[in-house]
């Protein structure tokens, strides 16, 4: 598997990328480097190496021994090696950057995001490790019945940057709407009430542009996580570059286009019926006849998207915590303990009845 390390020209530091300054820096000599320059020193790079074929056949052949085990699922075990430390780790095989275990060097796994598999964009974090703390500590608020270190310095430090991956698509449509609109009064007369229904044919049509419907590019069992981060602002997508992951974790997609074309189009199919919908002003109850579309133009497009997250062991069970790495949004359950519960219920239980026994005996 062909990995890259992104190294500071000035000290051959590793380089990080800083979603609050938009940067890369190093943490040895303190450089800091535009987006653009370090893709530039990496084409550069990439010009005086050859490519690896040693890491891609091995990767190669550890496919095949997951097939021959009789693994179905494109998520195998793969090792790498460390090209700062020479090490050898085992990722999944959807894992596209990492951060070395032995020297903590950011490592990304470019062979993994090339050919079919290399993304259109990237939503580079904005949210520092810092802020997404920030954002996870106020989602636990003042809960009582958290268990006992859940907001600990341990377990915030579980908190990992990583990229995720979405199909996005837009979409232009004719549109074809015909519907019964009713107009209801109701008023009162002496002990008798009236209503009266007004009933009409209400017809609408045109073009629909409908933009940005995304679905989750990864099996997983997380759907609701990776769906509920959302939404994003793609006006400030960039071009794909392999440099912004560095720093970060990263997974490649495992779900082609025709795996979520369905459940985008059905989205786009009650989308453009909305929009129309939305059009039939004025009456009180609108109830579709018939919906007819065609699609004109069609796009798809494969992103990363940044997610702060962690998962939480609780009894037996993984408890997925996410925020969306640019805006802050947060996404959990959190977890109850019961023990706790039960006996804040049970003193209050006691309370109850020794204020009921009290005020019992003022009657006597």
């Amino acid at each position: 598997m062909a990995t890259m390390s992104y190294k500071c020209p000035n000290c051959d530091g590793p380089l990080k990328f800083d979603p609050g300054k938009q940067l890369f820096f190093c943490e040895y000599c303190f450089g800091e480097f535009t987006p653009d320059k370090v893709q530039e020193m990496n084409e550069q790079k990439e010009q005086r190496e050859t490519y690896d074929e040693r890491e891609v056949n091995r990767a190669e052949k550890q496919k095949e021994e997951a097939k021959a085990q009789g693994v179905e699922s494109d998520d195998y075990p793969v090792s790498y090696t460390c090209p700062s430390c020479g090490a050898e780790i085992v990722t999944s095989s959807t894992t596209a950057a990492t951060t070395c275990f032995y020297c903590y060097n950011p490592v990304v796994l470019g062979s993994r995001l090339s050919g079919d598999f290399n993304p259109d964009r990237v939503v580079p974090f904005e949210l520092t490790k810092e802020n997404a703390t920030e954002r996870f500590l106020a989602m636990c608020g003042k809960k009582w019945f958290l268990p006992k270190g859940f907001t600990g310095k341990q377990q915030v430090q579980k908190l990992n940057g990583v990229y995720f991956p979405y199909w996005y698509a837009d979409e232009e449509k004719t549109a074809h709407l015909t519907a019964t609109g009713k107009k209801i009064r109701t008023w009162r007369s002496g002990n008798k009430e009236y209503t009266e229904t007004k009933i009409y044919h209400v017809v609408r049509g045109g073009n629909v542009i409908i933009n940005n419907v995304f679905e989750r590019a990864l099996k997983s069992e997380s759907r609701d996580m990776l769906q509920s981060v959302h939404p994003y602002d793609l006006t400030k997508a960039k071009p794909f570059a392999m440099s912004y992951l560095s720093g970060f974790q990263a997974e490649k997609r495992d779900l082609d286009k025709k795996d979520v074309e369905p459940t985008i189009e059905k989205k786009m199919h009650d989308y453009a019926e909305q929009v129309l919908k939305n059009t039939m002003e004025g009456y009180d109850v609108i109830e579709t006849e018939s919906f007819n579309e065609k699609t004109d133009l069609s796009a798809y497009t494969y992103n990363l998207m940044p997610v702060w997250m962690m998962t939480y062991k609780f009894n037996g069970e993984l408890l997925p915590f996410a925020i969306n790495g640019q805006t802050g949004k947060a996404y959990g359950q959190l977890p109850v303990n019961k023990g706790k519960l039960a006996a804040v219920s049970a003193a209050v239980a006691v309370i109850i009845f020794i204020i009921g026994v009290l005020g019992g005996m003022l009657f006597l």
